[in-house]
């Protein structure tokens, strides 16, 4: 991770300021095997086994097959909490543990879908526009100073999901969806930067930088398909392909009083350059009665697309207070993450305990990870895991109100062999360089609760009771 050019000891702290932004936006809100299983009430509630028939307003991110059973006009609203529980007791740097402090981060997603019924050769056909954030934490927070600061203080990011989909039936055995998605994306967050002359970690010799940008919108989607062979079996595939997203944005920078007389940034300009993986879920769903069924998923997620994640700078220069007419370009920064691809295995379902009046749902799951042990860091904690989950749904007035809880047991990880290492000001050739510090050894403990909530209200179909 660490780069090749560097500057002169006598210009370091000045140079150390200027590039800390370009060295901290990859390991913080954009890094790849960041999302956690899945979005949703109902889904979360059934350990996210909703991928081979799924009936509720986020069948769109899923499987949008799942919208053509659909009648009438819907309306789905969902909102989760997630709180991200993470430890951090390094065994590079001399310090105390250290815990993400952030506030409990709220999610919301929303649909509206209209069923048509038969529409010529079609026996379904339903339309809908929906929104959705990916399952991920946006807000992070460690503190300034403690030891995992070269790697993470702070990230406020968030990317939605603006789509739109199409979904038609054919007999009574085969469903079929399409969903248009626009993705946009804004992220804010800062790292520490080593900015002294010799090695040390002092945190007096650190400047602190900070990226903020967003990119414009880019074209995703989802395709589905859902096979009915009998009346009690569905099974569902749907496929999200991978996308290539670039943020534009500006780098700013906080240095010691002593290291301002050095040098001048010049410029702010850079882009963030990075690959989100495929997903591809397969489902399959036994129901032997109306009242209960049972759904067994696999999901494969190819985050192996991710080899490194590149800041491009556009007009980024250092100017040294001694040789002001000798501007330096400061050059793309780029960091290996080598992750490997992830799969899931999901196990579920729901249970009518007063027909159409109250279910109730269960589910567990695992997840394998996508980070190598020597890339293992505070920025996004989404190990391998096992998620076990509840959820219950009431029908009032004709509405029906869901309710989830889940919980990720996360494992643990202790790492002896970190490619982590202290992000620091670089140095020009010719010059000595400062000798960097792996600051990634430790033990990594972390687990995530999520409350999820959500009223799906079938409009033209509501009822003045219970």
């Amino acid at each position: 991770m660490a780069n090749h050019l560097r500057v002169p000891r006598w210009v370091r702290g000045g140079w150390g300021a200027a590039l800390a932004a370009l060295v901290c936006a990859p390991g913080s809100a954009w890094a790849a095997g960041a999302e956690y299983p899945d979005n949703g009430t109902i889904a979360i509630g059934r350990g996210c086994a909703w991928a081979a028939n799924p009936s509720d307003g986020l069948a769109f991110q899923y499987n949008p097959a799942g919208l053509a059973q659909q009648r009438g006009l819907r309306l789905y609203v969902d909102a989760r909490m997630a709180k991200q529980h993470v430890r951090f007791t390094s065994t590079s740097i001399k310090g105390d543990p250290i815990e993400n402090s952030a506030n409990p981060f709220l999610g919301p997603s929303g649909a509206l879908s209209y069923g048509l019924g038969a529409v010529g050769p079609l026996s379904e056909l339903t339309l809908a526009l929906g929104a959705t954030g990916p399952s991920a934490i946006g807000i992070v927070k460690y503190p300034d100073k403690g030891v995992q600061r070269y790697a993470l203080t702070n990230t406020d990011y968030f990317i939605g999901y603006y789509s739109a989909s199409v979904a038609g039936g054919w007999g009574d055995w085969l469903r079929f969806g399409v969903t248009g998605q626009l993705a946009h994306g804004s992220a804010k967050f800062s790292q520490a930067v080593y900015s002294g002359v010799f090695s040390s970690t002092d945190p007096a010799q650190d400047s602190y930088a900070t990226f903020e940008g967003s990119n414009g919108v880019l074209p995703t989607g989802v395709l589905g398909l859902t096979l009915l062979p009998r009346s009690d079996l569905a099974i569902g595939l749907s496929w999200r392909p991978a996308m290539d997203f670039a943020a534009d944005g500006t780098l700013k920078t906080q240095s010691p009083e002593w290291a301002k007389a050095l040098a001048t940034q010049v410029g702010e300009q850079a882009q963030l350059q990075l690959k989100f993986a495929d997903v591809v879920r397969l489902g399959l769903q036994y129901k032997p009665s109306p009242a209960w069924d049972v759904e067994l998923d696999a999901v494969y997620e190819r985050w192996s697309v991710l080899k490194e994640v590149r800041v491009h700078t556009k007009d980024v220069t250092v100017v040294p207070a001694s040789a002001p007419d000798k501007p330096v370009k400061v050059p793309d920064i780029v960091f290996p993450h080598d992750y490997t691809d992830t799969w899931s295995v999901r196990l579920g379902g729901d249970y009518q305990l007063l027909t159409n009046r109250l279910t109730v749902r269960g589910g567990y799951l695992y997840e394998s990870n996508a980070a190598p042990s020597k890339y293992v860091s505070v920025d996004f904690p989404n190990w391998a895991r096992h998620v076990a989950s509840v959820g219950a749904s009431v029908r009032l007035f004709g509405a029906f109100v869901d309710l989830a809880y889940a919980h990720h047991f996360v494992d643990t990880q202790v790492v002896t062999d970190s490619g982590v290492v202290q992000q620091m000001s670089p140095t020009m050739p010719g010059f000595d360089p400062v000798k960097t510090t792996v600051v990634g050894n430790g033990t990594y403990e972390a687990s995530m609760d999520i409350l999820s909530l959500s009223l799906r209200v079938p409009i033209g179909d509501l009822s003045g009771s219970m």
